[in-house]
């Protein structure tokens, strides 16, 4: 059974406005509210380089309260690597984030690291894709011997994806599939459902947005086709996590991922909780 997570701040107020990043206010908190709640982790986001992750002291305290709550790190998402196509980041400085991450990993059940590649960091065109193929072989071969699966989460057509994918360089590589985006892209779910694709898909983003580039609304108010992924999400044999990028409000966020999760467990899973 795929674990079942939500992305960091979705248990949080916002930080400086922003609707997704990192809660330094109240990270801490989170993991014992999402044990209270039912979940098995936390998808963790890096939004920048003063994250925790990357001081060892508190490292530490990550480690301790992953233990202490039982909660995961089930993923962790590079927000910061957003702003620009990943060949215009340093080797250096990709070492440096992956090289904290690792010391980690183990310690706290890492399943997945996505890479986005998607809007300002997403593939334009040949030479682009070319580029960013060199700098994701590299993150591959540099973390070839870690457990967790490295995955991008993309705007490219399900067809764009697949190819992008299927190169040979790539073999490792995953997929996160997010299924309000899709939605809002005007993407059908089926059409990710390939053959091809199915054995690459490691994770799914749950939100729901209308066609057309719509905001993120609450589940069941948008685009996103739920019906369809509760009756095939069996074939996604290779899925190791479930995580909710849900809507949220500015002051009633506990209950809008409560509620979201309901709608996951009944509508999705199958299951009423």
């Amino acid at each position: 059974m795929p674990k079942l997570s939500f992305v960091q701040g979705r248990l949080s107020s916002e930080v400086a406005g922003r609707y997704q990043y990192f809660p330094i206010h109240n990270w801490e908190n989170e993991f014992y509210k999402a044990k209270e709640l039912g979940f098995d982790g936390i998808e963790w986001i890096i939004s920048d380089l003063s994250n925790p992750i990357f001081n060892p002291r508190a490292r530490n305290e990550i480690i301790n309260i992953v233990m202490t709550t039982g909660i995961d790190i089930t993923s962790i998402n590079l927000d910061l690597l957003m702003y620009k196509t990943l060949e215009k980041y340093s080797w250096e400085e990709i070492c440096w984030i992956f090289d904290s991450i690792n010391l980690i990993a183990d310690k706290v059940n890492l399943i997945r690291v996505t890479v986005p590649v998607e809007e300002s960091c997403g593939v334009k065109d040949a030479v682009t894709a070319f580029q960013v193929t060199k700098q994701l072989q590299k993150i591959l071969d540099y973390n070839m011997n870690c457990e967790y699966l490295i995955a991008i989460e993309t705007d490219l057509s399900p067809i764009g994806a697949q190819a992008f994918l299927s190169q040979k360089e790539l073999n490792k590589l995953f997929l996160l599939v997010d299924i309000g985006n899709i939605a809002a892209y005007g993407y059908k779910l089926e059409d990710y459902f390939l053959e091809a694709l199915i054995p690459k898909i490691c994770s799914l983003h749950i939100k729901d947005r209308a066609v057309g580039i719509g905001p993120t609304g609450p589940l069941g108010s948008g685009s996103a086709e739920f019906s369809y992924l509760k009756d095939n999400i069996f074939r996604l044999e290779f899925l190791k996590d479930i995580v909710l990028q849900t809507y949220k409000t500015s002051d009633n966020y506990v209950h809008d991922l409560i509620q979201a999760k309901g709608f996951v467990d009944l509508n999705i899973l199958g299951r009423n909780k």
